[in-house]
């Protein structure tokens, strides 16, 4: 049996708030989505900062990955590239579960971190 690697590919905005907080937002095809999603089979999802955010000095450091439910988050791995300004976040879907993904950036200097795009594996059906 051959697996095929599902391939996903996400835009991400980010803006400080008033209180100097990181806000993120994603896109995928154009279309405002939360970034996580229900995942089946091995998936590699490509997160991308958008031209703004580049502007703004934003880039990724790396991203935290932990259980929510079920024991899957071993299941994920991720890896910089395009000069820090993506992020692959690659999951094998072995076990079952609902892993907390958090993406770590950085900006002038200062450390920020994503609120919690979820990501829950389920067997296929």
């Amino acid at each position: 049996m051959t697996i095929t690697l599902e391939k996903v590919d996400f835009q991400v905005h980010i803006e400080l708030n008033d209180k100097k907080e990181a806000i993120f937002s994603y896109k995928k095809n154009g279309k405002d989505v939360t970034g996580g999603g229900m995942v089946r089979t091995e998936t590699a999802g490509t997160y991308t900062l958008d031209p703004l955010t580049v502007k703004q000095g934003f880039f990724f450091t790396g991203a935290t990955i932990t259980d929510k439910v079920g024991t899957c988050a071993q299941d994920f791995s991720h890896k910089l590239s395009d000069n820090h300004q993506a992020i692959t976040i690659t999951d094998t879907a072995e076990n079952p579960g609902t892993a907390c993904l958090i993406f770590n950036v950085e900006c002038n200097g200062k450390a920020y971190e994503s609120a919690d795009p979820q990501i829950k594996n389920e067997k296929e059906l």
